[in-house]
Order: structure tokens, then C-alpha cells, then sequence
């Protein structure tokens, strides 16, 4: 079981299931667990993924807002309706020339936004922009890193699915297969920081560098 270097302070701790089997990973519900019990799933059993306490102050704030934002638009409609009318004084409004033809031409589509997602492979040289890379798709020769990139190489949160046999970290003798994925910290291209996870055979097994 993962433990928070903080649990001796802590009550709860929130997790997800990551097992695709299971209806609360598919619903994806934040599972509130007792700090005293084991942080596995309620359902499976399966060891939980930590993750921020679930925000309903947030969304009952939001909905509060929109609520209030209702009232006043009735009141301003209400006002609006009731309001005297001026009379009509029985001429016609003058019409300048050429201006119902502009008034006729659409307005121009909203662009969309283009996809910023740059792939790239280790050693190749930065955009013509000169700017880092903040995210995008490298190869590493032994698998497909996915996540926060600096320079072109991991840094940062992300993914790697492997395509061939190759050992996890150096440090533990965890080896993935092609297809198993491992999610974690990176940097400098190296898997670094706090736990992973390497997802194998439907298995999840946390690894610590």
C-alpha cells in the first residue's frame, strides 16, 4: 500500500481505481478512504491512485453563481416588458444607402485553433520559434513518451508505452514489456520524483525510483 508521508496528520485519503474491470473506475469516482484502512478500491480491492479531494464547494459556488445570474437577467426582461413605449409619430425611419447590404454580409467563421502537439525525436533541433518544447510526443528507441517536455526530452508528468523489453529504472529490477505502460515524474529524460505506476497484464504495481 502507498503511503503519504503525511498520514500520521491525515484522516482521509482520496483515491481513484484504475482497474478497467471495475464500475468505479469507469465512472471514475473519488473514493473517500480512512487513513486507517488499506487504500484499496471498495469494490475490487485493487490499490487506489491517489488524487485531490473531489471540489463540490467549487460546483455548488458555480451553480449559485449561474443562479443568481438567472434572477437578475428576469428582472432585466421584466423591466424591459413593462417599460412605456414611445409614441409613434407615423414617419418612416430614414434608411441609409448600402447599409442593409452590409448588415446582410455574414460575419466570418471563428477559426479553429490550430493543434500545438509537436512530435519529435531525442537530438533534433527546437521549432524555428526558438521557444521549448512544453508538450508534445518523443520516441525513445524503446518506447512512446507522451507528457511535459524541455529541450525535446521528458521533464515533467507523463506517459511511456513501450514497444520493446526494457528495464523501468535502474535502480529496481522491474522490466516492462512491449504494450505495458508506466505513468510518473521525469526529468531531464529520466523517470524521476515520487512513485509511478507500471500498468502490465491488467496490473498496476506502484515503482519508486
Amino acid at each position: 500500500m502507498v503511503r503519504s508521508g503525511n498520514s500520521e496528520h491525515v484522516r482521509f485519503r482520496y483515491g481513484m481505481c484504475l482497474n478497467e474491470n471495475c464500475s468505479k473506475c469507469k465512472s471514475k469516482e473519488v473514493q473517500t478512504i480512512s487513513a486507517r484502512k488499506d487504500f484499496v478500491c471498495a469494490e475490487c480491492g485493487k490499490q487506489l491512485r491517489e488524487c485531490p479531494p473531489p471540489t463540490g464547494n467549487k460546483n455548488k459556488l458555480i451553480l449559485i453563481i449561474v443562479a443568481v445570474l438567472v434572477v437578475v437577467a428576469g428582472v432585466i426582461l421584466g423591466i424591459t416588458q413593462f417599460s412605456p413605449k414611445k409614441p409613434s409619430t407615423g414617419i418612416p425611419p430614414t434608411e441609409t444607402p448600402g447599409k442593409a447590404d452590409k448588415d446582410s454580409i455574414a460575419a466570418p467563421a471563428p477559426m479553429e485553433p490550430k493543434d500545438t502537439t509537436v512530435k519529435t525525436k531525442p537530438g533534433t533541433q527546437e521549432p524555428p520559434t526558438g521557444k521549448p518544447l512544453k508538450y508534445g510526443t518523443v520516441d525513445l528507441g524503446y518506447g512512446i513518451y507522451t507528457g511535459d517536455l524541455k529541450n525535446g526530452t521528458p521533464h515533467g508528468h507523463g506517459t511511456i508505452k513501450y514497444t520493446t523489453r526494457h528495464k523501468i529504472v535502474s535502480s529496481q529490477e522491474f522490466v516492462a514489456n512491449p504494450g505495458d505502460e508506466f505513468e510518473g515524474e521525469f526529468r531531464d529524460g529520466r523517470i524521476n520524483g515520487g512513485i509511478g505506476y507500471w500498468t502490465h497484464d491488467g496490473n498496476i504495481t506502484a515503482v519508486k525510483p
